[in-house]
């Protein structure tokens, strides 16, 4: 794929704006939320989970999770867990035992909102460092135009998203300039990840080793195809992308 079929948007506004114009229609999308939505996901189906179901809000979760109750509850706002919900969104607490088999329902502050903007596009995918190398294979022999989406920090642009994109345009499409992004940093990737704002705000949490654990690139060779779905629950739909191998 030549580096003009692939468009990269690195902050919330830019997905509002993508959302809002139908930007997905005809297109494949890669989200990403290293840390920690995307890297969660990734994780979670890697180690057997029937599928994530991703929702934008706290409410919609609830709800969702009370018409499906086999379901795991997951989420966080603020980088912590949520009252009452059966996990956060560390992607080292998404282990075989605790959800292989099993449908999760999760939102997060900025990566189930970035995947949500994705509706209506002819693939939704979740990509971190963690399967960089099938999610960049994908990329690279695809005759699709494609949009990578940084889903950001609260309304601010990501470092460690803006790594991610570059790491596969590295890969799918080496004459793309964002790649220059992670050549930068590819030497010492562990701790520039670690020296985010969200590297850092996860370390002053207790929540440093998410970082790490996220940045082992290629640890599982996955691409999650995602969908958009809606739910008829008494009060009301509910939109949500899922997610599955």
């Amino acid at each position: 794929m030549s580096a003009r079929a692939i468009d990269v948007l690195y902050t919330p506004a830019e997905i509002v704006r993508f959302a809002a114009a139908g930007g997905a229609a005809g297109r494949r999308c890669v989200v990403i939320d290293q840390l920690r939505a995307t890297s969660t996901i990734v994780t979670a189906l890697a180690h057997g989970a029937r599928a994530v179901l991703a929702v934008g809000s706290v409410e919609e979760a609830r709800r969702l999770r009370r018409a499906r109750p086999e379901a795991l509850l997951a989420g966080e706002r603020g980088g912590l867990p949520l009252e009452g919900f059966d996990l956060g969104n560390s992607p080292r607490a998404f282990t075989r035992e605790r959800v292989a088999g099993r449908e999760i329902v999760l939102t997060t502050t900025n990566g189930t909102l970035a995947l949500a903007a994705c509706r209506g596009a002819a693939a939704i995918h979740a990509a971190s460092f963690l399967n960089l190398g099938a999610i960049a294979a994908l990329l690279r022999h695809d005759a699709l135009p494609a949009t990578i989406l940084c889903a950001g920090t609260g309304p601010d642009f990501s470092h460690e998203d803006a790594l991610v994109a570059g790491a596969l345009l590295a890969l799918a499409a080496p004459a793309h300039p964002a790649a220059a992004i992670y050549r930068a940093a590819e030497a010492d990737l562990p701790g520039v990840l670690r020296r985010t704002v969200n590297g850092r705000r996860l370390a002053a949490l207790g929540l440093g080793g998410d970082s790490d654990d996220a940045a082992r690139r290629d640890a599982f060779p996955i691409v999650p195809h995602g969908e958009a779905v809606d739910f008829v629950i008494e009060g009301g739909p509910v939109g949500a992308v899922r997610l599955a191998l």
